[in-house]
């Protein structure tokens, strides 16, 4: 994992350090900011199209994924952290002063977790994104891995993967981790974090976005249409997506148990709202 670290992704980016510098003397930055934690197939992408949208709640993208990191770097003329974020604040904040940022733990972490909770410090928001049902979530990893399509405004066309368990289970697991290590990773920096589930955002996207518009103190004016605005994803899933699931849960019903058992949040019975491993980092 080391050729993923920040810092030798940019050790031999050449920039211009004038260039930004006169940058971020001219621009005003972002004064509110949140950060989501996600897994892969949680809605991240749509919840990204939603919140940008509405031109008030900042354009909450994976800046510091590996994978887009060095373009990123590029972009704003950075070789540390400080610097990077000195022009993201004032690039991609929306007029009203608020930027987001989605994450997942291991991006953190070969970011430099000191380095991005100095960043992004105790008046920050924080939100866990996140999928009730995990079986789904891994059938939808799963078929989106095989297939290179992992959003509906993906031109490419392709049928649905041959049924593997073991394929899903792998993702299933990995999914576990993932979900389990951001909740760790948010107890361990002691950041309290409001939960989002997938689910709910879903049928409710009024009430997703009023619920992250209250956490960061923002009104959001009722947005207005926009031809040049992106097309929002829409969900992937079809029959072959509900067969896949229901043909998982019969033929690994006990490892499905073991899995949920080992997630760090879960629904208390008769109980509306959600814990994690941390209830202090529960905000309903």
């Amino acid at each position: 994992m080391q050729h993923l670290r920040f810092e030798t992704i940019t050790k031999d980016l050449a920039v211009d350090d004038a260039a930004r510098i006169a940058e971020c003397e001219k621009l005003v930055p972002a004064h509110r900011h949140y950060v989501i934690f996600f897994t892969a197939r949680s809605g991240s992408t749509w919840l990204t199209s939603v919140l940008s949208a509405t031109k008030q709640l900042g354009v909450p993208e994976e800046y510091i994924n590996p994978d887009f990191l060095l373009d990123v770097c590029t972009a704003v003329r950075a070789r540390t952290q400080v610097d990077m974020f000195q022009v993201l604040f004032r690039r991609r904040k929306t007029p009203n002063g608020v930027f987001g940022i989605e994450v997942r733990h291991i991006d953190v972490e070969l970011f430099g977790i000191e380095q991005f909770f100095s960043i992004f410090g105790p008046e920050t928001v924080f939100f866990n994104l996140w999928r009730d049902n995990m079986v789904s979530q891994a059938v939808s990893l799963y078929r989106a891995v095989h297939t290179g399509r992992f959003h509906s405004t993906d031109p490419r066309q392709a049928p649905p993967p041959p049924y593997d368990g073991d394929g899903i289970k792998r993702w299933m697991t990995h999914l576990l981790n993932t979900e389990n290590k951001n909740l760790k990773l948010l107890a361990s920096e002691g950041r309290p974090a409001r939960f989002l589930r997938y689910e709910d955002i879903l049928r409710h996207e009024a009430t997703t976005v009023a619920m992250i518009a209250d956490a960061l103190r923002v009104d959001v004016a009722p947005s207005q249409p926009n031809g040049d605005a992106p097309a929002t994803p829409e969900r992937l899933g079809d029959t072959w997506n509900k067969t896949a699931e229901a043909t998982f849960r019969c033929e690994e019903a006990q490892f499905v148990a073991e899995t949920e058992a080992a997630r760090l949040i879960r629904r208390q019975p008769g109980e509306q709202g959600w814990v994690s491993m941390a209830p202090a980092m529960v905000r309903s």
